[in-house]
């Protein structure tokens, strides 16, 4: 049996199945909840910034991700 941990909120995930009730970002592990929080804080960020573009979603997904798993 594995055991998964989410390395947002560090709770652990009752019957981990990936794409079910957790997802994997960038080698680290989030649960649906702390999924869409990210999201989430990712649009607000880009929706200060103005015009979208992918390069600057990318690079603002990956900073707010860094910084809700510290």
């Amino acid at each position: 049996m594995v055991q998964v941990f989410c390395d947002s909120c560090k709770k652990k995930v009752k019957e981990p199945s990936r794409g079910v009730n957790y997802v994997s970002e960038l080698g680290l592990d989030l649960c649906l909840s702390c999924r869409d929080e990210l999201v989430l804080e990712t649009g607000k960020a880009l929706s200060r910034k103005g015009a979208y573009l992918l390069k600057d979603y990318r690079g603002v997904y990956e900073h707010t991700l860094r910084k809700m798993c510290k």
